[in-house]
């Protein structure tokens, strides 16, 4: 779909043109231009970014007695 601009029509110098009496119907000092319209800039692919990686057991510090405690119930080994 194109757009109608109307603009001062001119001559061949670049002078404009006058509109002609004997043609009161037409009116030759403005000429409608079509113009394309302009295009949409074409959008960026998105990057997806992977899942962080989630570790399974939280350790303790290993001076806390909540470290000892998992050490006695045998959840980990030392």
């Amino acid at each position: 779909m194109s757009i109608a601009h109307r603009t001062r029509a001119r001559t061949n110098k670049g002078e404009f043109k006058g509109d002609n009496p004997l043609t009161p119907d037409v009116n030759e000092a403005w000429e409608d231009i079509i113009v394309a319209p302009k295009k949409a800039p074409a959008k960026e692919p998105t990057v997806k970014k992977a899942p962080a990686k989630k570790s399974k057991v939280v350790l303790p510090p290993r001076w806390s007695a909540a470290y000892k405690a998992m050490i006695i119930r045998g959840e980990i080994k030392e």
